[in-house]
């Protein structure tokens, strides 16, 4: 009884401090381009995304996306993305000026703040990252955005 009281209020731990995979032993693009084009994922590495918003503004919201890889048999993970991005409430939304234009990612979002070496539009090409970046967007907001 005393054990399932000390498992039920032991607070879960942020998973960006859980980090303990070494980016530098793998080839990130390499492992992705792997599972984009194979019909069977056979690799040892797994990618997800989380998202957290940070402020709901008029016509849009500014939410925190980090994509992480974490190897399948150790249960090991780094964050390999950490992106500021702002997302408008309706289509077609001019959310900022021309200075931060190249930075408008494909499905209109624009990319506000980057914290890492791998850009968040780099990486939503690749057809499991985009997936669960939009799965994990529409979860956050209440959204209805198609895969």
């Amino acid at each position: 009884m005393l054990l399932l009281g000390i498992f039920a209020f032991t607070s879960k731990t942020n998973t960006a401090e859980n980090s303990n995979l070494d980016l530098n032993t793998i080839d990130v693009l390499n492992v992705l381009l792997e599972q984009n084009t194979s019909c069977r994922l056979n690799s040892n590495y797994s990618f997800f995304v989380e998202t957290e918003l940070v402020e709901k503004v008029r016509g849009a919201s500014t939410i925190e996306v980090k994509v992480f890889i974490i190897e399948k048999f150790t249960g090991s993970i780094a964050k390999i993305s950490d992106e500021i991005i702002m997302v408008p409430n309706f289509k077609g939304t001019q959310l900022l000026e021309n200075s931060l234009s190249t930075k408008k990612m494909d499905n209109g979002d624009e990319i506000i703040e980057t914290k890492s070496d791998f850009s968040l539009k780099s990486l939503q090409k690749f057809e499991t990252i985009n997936n669960s970046c939009i799965k994990s967007t529409n979860n956050l907001l209440n959204l209805n955005r198609s895969i």
